[in-house]
């Protein structure tokens, strides 16, 4: 008997240790993968100083580690789920329990973006509804917000 292990993942014939490169990820993945891009976007973006971040609806300051990335839209409309202008830092109370706190959230929103954009982002989610994005679109978005978050990691 052998100990030697394949070097390679039976699954997807691709090497254990190595990356895998984005093309080669399931849809899913990538979803994932671009919805952790943009939350830490988000985060580091609506910071108030190094570390501390303020709740977009309650304005309450908290530890960005705990912070949570909030949509004004629900996230299951994919064509506005990684729109910068529906996303804000929210605290577990109100992304969690208060459900996003969707009429302050709207509040705030016109405020700092005016309402014609918010009307706009509400258009285009009705527009699209919960369709998914193509597979290109995510794959360069993926790469985009990872150049961006390059800067915060330095």
């Amino acid at each position: 008997m052998s100990f030697y292990k394949k070097p390679y993942h039976t699954k997807c014939n691709m090497k254990v240790h190595g990356r895998r490169k984005l093309e080669d990820l399931d849809y899913q993945s990538l979803v994932h993968k671009l919805d952790k891009e943009v939350g830490f976007y988000i985060k580091k973006t609506f910071e108030v100083m190094p570390g501390v971040s303020r709740c977009y609806t309650c304005k309450t300051l908290h530890d960005t580690k705990e912070i949570q990335w909030g949509h004004f839209i629900s996230r299951r409309y994919y064509a506005v789920r990684w729109d910068l202008r529906n996303s804000r830092p929210q605290c577990r109370g109100c992304n969690g329990p208060r459900s996003g706190e969707p009429m302050k959230f709207r509040q705030y929103l016109v405020e700092d973006i005016g309402e014609e954009c918010v009307k706009d982002l509400e258009s285009i989610a009705m527009m699209n509804g919960e369709r998914n994005m193509p597979r290109e679109t995510i794959i360069e978005q993926i790469k985009t917000y990872k150049g961006l978050n390059r800067k915060f990691k330095e």
